[in-house]
């Protein structure tokens, strides 16, 4: 699922990656774990991007979109999942 993620995200997706922040930005995808108490999938994940005034606008929304679609796009029937991101800036 780890890997799965990371190339759905930064190949498949790496258009609306651009556009949401930056040329050049790529996401990280640390682990992916499933809590049996919530029920829920644990997505950790780091997102470099290069353009810091378009994190302003969308924020890990845009990330959470991204997820969701790579979700869809895989044969991943589970589709509650909570996101633990951090960022980093690239020069």
């Amino acid at each position: 699922m780890k890997t799965c993620l990371y190339v759905l995200i930064n190949y498949v997706f790496f258009k609306d990656l651009e556009v949401l922040y930056g040329k050049n930005s790529h996401v990280l995808v640390n682990n992916v774990k499933f809590c049996t108490v919530t029920k829920h999938y644990l997505i950790d994940c780091k997102l470099f991007l290069s353009d810091s005034s378009l994190f302003e606008e969308s924020g890990f929304d845009g990330l959470n979109y991204l997820i969701e679609e790579c979700i869809k796009w895989s044969s991943f029937d589970h589709d509650k999942f909570v996101l633990v991101a951090t960022y980093d800036l690239i020069s």
